[in-house]
């Protein structure tokens, strides 16, 4: 499954735009992201769970892809080189595979998790993948943490601890909301594997081609896992009931939490620095949490606020960088 790489557009933005401005992207793509919760739950009743990720992929993988060729003849006209541009290997292919495969089995667990427990855990649990990107780029990458660093992940996971841990008895607090909850927990290590499974993809390439591949590889796992879901339905459920709100459902989940959203968020990664752009994932469960109680009328516990603000504080502290080493890295 061969993409050609569109151009890395990175040089091309200002060098001096204030954080507030470039942080615009990366706060919209986290917005998205949070509504992506609510909209998929609501949507469980005329679409399962793994089709309507199925769906998800498809559209939005065909979405990225048609981007990615008009950003690639966008960039060979205004350059005028007709050279080849970076060939993949066999090695860049596998990568691509591996990432496919993990980036379905985030969307599966994402979907499942969610639909077990609640839209507002969904957005909140999956926020803990940038603490989960730390030990995976050490092992994978050889990017050692500093002793912030591994703080801030501790106090992350008590944030998450308390979530769990303070679940209502019945309803929510269930024991199916307890494996959904698991579910969205290993749905934010998958992501945190693909980030850095695709990073070298992302520097030979472009995160747009990185993840491009990914998602279309994807496909091929989760197309299969959608059809054993329908084919196990109930006999004279319907499998997939084609509404106003389910179409809008999936359009909304394909290009806004998926082709939109991606880019956004790489677009924000490539005027800021990653730790930066991370702090902006605080976004999605706060807009995750308000949409679930005006739309779905889910309770919001104590808990789930007091979880979030620990949560908050342990990605702050894995997130902030001294002064001194921000204008080192510049």
């Amino acid at each position: 499954m061969s993409l050609a790489p569109a151009a890395n557009t990175a040089a091309t933005v200002p060098a001096r735009r204030s954080t507030l401005r470039a942080g615009v992207d990366p706060l919209l793509a986290s917005c998205l992201w949070g509504g992506m919760y609510v909209v998929s739950r609501a949507s469980f009743g005329a679409i399962p769970p793994v089709t309507l990720a199925a769906l998800r992929v498809v559209v939005g993988g065909l979405t990225l892809w048609v981007a990615l060729r008009i950003a690639a003849r966008r960039a060979l006209a205004g350059s005028g080189d007709t050279g080849a541009a970076a060939t993949w290997t066999r090695g860049d292919h596998l990568r691509g595979f591996w990432c496919g495969v993990v980036v379905a089995a985030c969307i599966v667990t994402q979907f499942l998790g969610t639909d077990l427990a609640s839209a507002h855990d969904g957005a909140l649990l999956t926020t803990v993948t940038p603490v989960f990107v730390v030990p995976l780029a050490w092992v994978l990458l050889g990017e050692r943490p500093q002793w912030r660093i591994v703080a801030g992940m501790l106090v992350a996971l008590a944030g998450v601890a308390v979530v769990v841990g303070t679940q209502a008895p019945g309803g929510s607090g269930s024991g199916a909301s307890i494996v959904g909850d698991a579910l969205l927990l290993f749905s934010a290590f998958a992501w945190a594997l693909f980030t850095v499974l695709g990073a070298p993809l992302s520097r030979k390439f472009s995160a747009l081609a990185a993840s491009t591949t990914a998602t279309l590889w994807s496909v091929l796992f989760l197309a299969p896992l959608a059809a054993v879901e329908l084919a196990l339905r109930p006999k004279g459920a319907s499998a997939i009931a084609l509404t106003p709100g389910s179409v809008a459902a999936v359009l909304y989940l394909a290009w806004g939490a998926t082709a939109l959203a991606w880019l956004l968020w790489y677009r924000g990664v490539a005027k800021l620095a990653a730790n930066v752009a991370a702090v902006f994932f605080f976004a999605q469960p706060v807009v995750g949490g308000i949409l679930s109680s005006v739309f779905l009328h889910e309770a919001l516990p104590a808990g789930f606020w007091l979880g979030g603000l620990v949560l908050a504080a342990g990605i702050l502290v894995v997130s902030w960088q001294p002064r001194k080493r921000q204008a080192a890295a510049t």
